[in-house]
């Protein structure tokens, strides 16, 4: 167990917790405004059913966010592998036909009567707190005031040797299988976009915790490999992969929903058309208020409001990373670190597939796309970065027992 020897103080913290708080009901509230103007098409009957559903799941994701803040995270490491487990079934029960639902091909859903459960989201979850602990585990050094990259590992690097081979086992090994376990019952959906989302924020964990380049490069390489191999052996998503390089040229066909959207990037300009006035995202541009919901934005509220929502994701990420460099201990660090990186990669993600600087993939904007499991997933990740900012104000050792 780490303590760390110098603290903010505790109301410099709170500033940040609250602001982070602030933030993300700022960005749910503005998502229910977003989908009542350009959720539904001109052709809807009911143009208000987006708005509608979306008005019942920012209170229950307030609710969830508010729990996983004041959980106790000692218990929640305690049942970490009865999560992932639970979370492993879920994702395997959507692929069972009568339980799971096939939405365009994709078996991704539970349908539970009055709501449909994105079993790849819980995945998310149960990777932040099974990887956080077996990274816990690892590390050996204590956390400095200040957090820096790689000063976690005194390790020896030497593979052949007993310590080097606890070493790879220990820092390597255990860590990729579980990111690797979760990317393979995802891949059940199938569900690329979360899958390489997953292995992102997995890879981007182990390397803040110290794992050696002896072990990254090679598992980079070969994971590049098998996604070259795989979007080559996948029709669909090669397409998808070449259309957005020239989606003029592909408009027509897998680039139209990119094409449409970078249309009304173009139509809104700088302030936009206006709130309810936005033809583009509402009459040809196909499911606006999901995975294509910045387009909407850009259309009906202009640069300056798009530019203001990518502003908010990196202040989030800003604050979060200045609390958690002061966390309890290595356990919160790495809860608080990954719940913080899966809001904002998956931001950065959505925000370069819309804009046409990644391929598309089925991946929503945090808080404004539609989709309840999505929200509520994402108001747990804002409250697990609380919580672990909560406790960073309360030693878990004193300074004696710290010493020993």
């Amino acid at each position: 167990m780490v303590i760390k020897v110098k603290q903010e103080p505790p109301g410099a913290l709170a500033g940040y917790a609250l602001w982070i708080a602030l933030l993300a009901v700022g960005l749910a509230v503005f998502g229910l405004v977003v989908q009542y103007s350009a959720g539904i098409s001109l052709s809807s009957t009911n143009r208000t059913a987006a708005f509608d559903r979306q008005a019942i799941y920012v209170p229950i994701a307030l609710l969830a966010g508010f729990l996983c803040f004041r959980l106790n995270l000692e218990r929640v490491r305690e049942y970490r592998w009865w999560i992932f487990g639970g979370a492993l079934l879920a994702m395997l029960a959507a692929r069972i036909p009568g339980v799971g639902v096939s939405v365009n091909g994709s078996w991704r859903w539970i349908e539970l009567g009055f709501f449909r459960l994105q079993a790849s989201d819980l995945g998310k979850l149960a990777l932040v707190i099974v990887l956080a602990d077996l990274l816990a585990r690892m590390q050996r050094c204590t956390l400095a005031p200040r957090f820096r990259i790689y000063q976690l590992s005194d390790r020896a690097p030497f593979l052949l040797t007993p310590a080097g081979w606890r070493d790879c086992r220990e820092g390597f090994l255990k860590p990729l299988a579980v990111v690797l376990t979760i990317a393979g019952f995802i891949a059940l959906g199938p569900d690329l976009g979360t899958i390489l989302l997953c292995v992102a924020v997995g890879g981007v964990m182990m390397f803040i915790s110290g794992v050696r380049w002896q072990y990254v490069i090679p598992a980079l390489l070969l994971g590049a490999t098998a996604l070259t191999i795989l979007i080559l052996n996948w029709p669909n998503r090669l397409r998808r992969f070449v259309s957005f390089i020239d989606p003029w040229q592909n408009r027509g066909d897998e680039a139209y929903q990119l094409f449409e959207g970078m249309m009304g990037f173009g139509v809104g300009g700088l302030t936009g058309k206006g709130a309810g006035f936005g033809l583009q995202s509402r009459a040809y541009l196909p499911e606006a208020h999901t995975d294509f919901v910045l387009a909407g934005i850009g259309e009906e509220y202009g640069l300056v409001a798009t530019s203001l929502v990518a502003l908010t994701y990196l202040v989030i990420f800003v604050l979060g990373y200045r609390a958690l460099r002061h966390s309890a201990d290595l356990y919160r660090l790495n809860v608080g670190l990954g719940a913080l990186l899966f809001l904002v990669i998956q931001a950065l993600v959505n925000m370069g597939v819309v804009t046409g600087l990644l391929p598309t993939k089925g991946i929503s904007l945090p808080f404004l796309s539609y989709g309840g499991t999505n929200l509520v997933v994402m108001a747990c990740m804002v409250g697990l970065v609380l919580n672990c900012i909560r406790e960073a104000s309360r030693p878990v050792f004193s300074p004696k027992e710290a010493r020993a």
